[in-house]
């Protein structure tokens, strides 16, 4: 229960400072919809070594629909995120985020550094300054919407190889996409939400990200993940990040996977797992 909404979350591995995986996408996705699952190559890994938790997000995966039309937003999604963390009561926690689940570990980062360690976003157009390009994508999907076909072609635009992009993985996707509670949401966000609030009110809520970065910067050290050929989220994003963020907080990094898209950690999940595990092992001792 995170602030009264039922969460489905993972939860393994050994004790110490828990890495809490964000996954990207957002509700209401009828053409390839993400959640926990997205991070199984690089969970049960680094479980050897840390404990691990993987949550599905408000309106995603197997977690319950917002109840009200304010949380079917961004910052509902970072509030959302936020609750479940305090009802863990594990902090303070590395979180791990991707493309818009970046922004909400950037987000929650920022605004509650008392519950972070350190944060790393992976391949976040959301996160990072300019306009991603995920459109391209979408738009040219011949596909019926909602269907195995439409999703495979999604992931297949995002990612720079495909080894990573399984039947079962799909076919998982297709039977969390199938849920009457996310057909529900598909209608719910088509319907006015998507354009007159989400959209909107993320623009606004950007802003205010940018402007935190820029005034007060991360409290927190902060590494930055980026697929080289990401075709959504482009590398500049990712430098544009580096520089912005670097100019308050000396614990930056910015590591880039040469022939990896937008789904860098599951496309190179061992040396993604490596980064990572190393990134938070050297702030672990001060480095």
């Amino acid at each position: 229960d995170a602030d009264g909404v039922r969460t489905r979350y993972f939860d393994a591995g050994t004790d110490g400072v828990p890495i809490v995986f964000i996954h990207g996408g957002q509700m209401g996705d009828a053409s390839g919809g993400e959640n926990a699952e997205d991070w199984a190559l690089n969970f049960r890994p680094l479980s050897q070594q840390h404990r691990v938790v993987a949550i599905d997000r408000l309106g995603q995966g197997y977690t319950e629909n917002p109840k009200d039309e304010a949380d079917c937003t961004m910052a509902g999604a970072v509030r959302h995120a936020t609750a479940f963390l305090h009802a863990l009561g594990a902090g303070p926690y590395n979180l791990v985020g991707h493309s818009r689940g970046g922004y909400i570990a950037g987000a929650i980062a920022l605004a509650n550094p008392e519950l972070v360690n350190a944060c790393v976003i992976v391949d976040s157009a959301s996160a990072g300054p300019g306009e991603g390009r995920n459109d391209i994508v979408f738009c040219t999907n011949p596909h019926e919407p909602g269907t195995l076909a439409a999703s495979r072609f999604v992931y297949e635009g995002y990612s720079c190889t495909y080894n990573h992009i399984t039947d079962d993985w799909l076919a998982m996707k297709q039977k969390i996409a199938d849920q009457p509670k996310n057909r529900e949401m598909i209608v719910r966000m088509n319907g006015h939400i998507l354009a007159a609030r989400f959209l909107p009110d993320f623009v606004s809520d950007r802003d205010r990200f940018f402007e935190h970065i820029d005034s007060d910067g991360f409290r927190r050290p902060v590494l930055l993940v980026w697929g080289y050929d990401d075709p959504t989220a482009p590398l500049q994003m990712g430098l544009d990040l580096f520089d912005r963020i670097a100019k308050h907080q000396l614990r930056t990094q910015l590591h880039v996977f040469n022939k990896a898209g937008h789904f860098s950690f599951r496309e190179r999940p061992s040396e993604f797992n490596r980064v990572v595990s190393d990134f938070f092992e050297g702030v672990a001792n001060g480095d």
